[in-house]
């Protein structure tokens, strides 16, 4: 039911299924979007209204940040433009040390190692303590070392830090 809603809606946006088979509706799947760019939506996030392309939708997911609080727990995630509304928020949270900060990443790259950072911790076993994205800070230096030897953030140079 799920696969034939996903198709559905994607019919009615004028999008084009790029994966050969249904993967689940909490999976990527590659999509070509109406006006042709390619994009990996969750079925189950287009069917509670999230949009199917971030490029349409203005969200280049172009910022990647760690943040931490008295080092207790860590988290990273991505955000697009500026990044000091989203940090602001995780500042409120507790978790106000800005650990690592770059803008303006190519197109792909903090989604990308966000998948990479998520699929490292799982992989080395660690649960986050909450959501998708924190974890405890024994987990930061394999975070740190998945960012910092990532070809484009060693384009980039060093941390980002902004004016608050």
């Amino acid at each position: 039911m799920a696969e034939a809603a996903f198709r559905a809606r994607l019919a009615e946006l004028g999008a084009t299924l790029l994966e050969p088979t249904w993967l689940g509706a909490n999976t990527t799947h590659r999509v070509r979007c109406a006006a042709g760019h390619d994009c990996t939506p969750r079925p189950g996030n287009i069917r509670s209204g999230d949009g199917l392309c971030r490029a349409c939708a203005g969200k280049a997911w172009d910022a990647l940040y760690v943040v931490a609080d008295d080092l207790d727990v860590v988290k990273f995630g991505i955000t697009s433009g500026d990044p000091r509304p989203r940090l602001s928020v995780h500042r409120r949270d507790g978790l106000d040390q800005i650990v690592r900060l770059f803008t303006g990443l190519p197109d792909g790259i903090a989604r990308e190692l966000e998948d990479t950072l998520r699929a490292a911790l799982r992989d080395a076993r660690e649960e986050p303590v909450r959501g998708r994205e924190y974890f405890p800070a024994r987990a930061l230096p394999l975070i740190l070392d998945l960012i910092d030897h990532h070809p484009a953030i060693r384009a980039v140079g060093p941390n980002i830090t902004p004016d608050d």
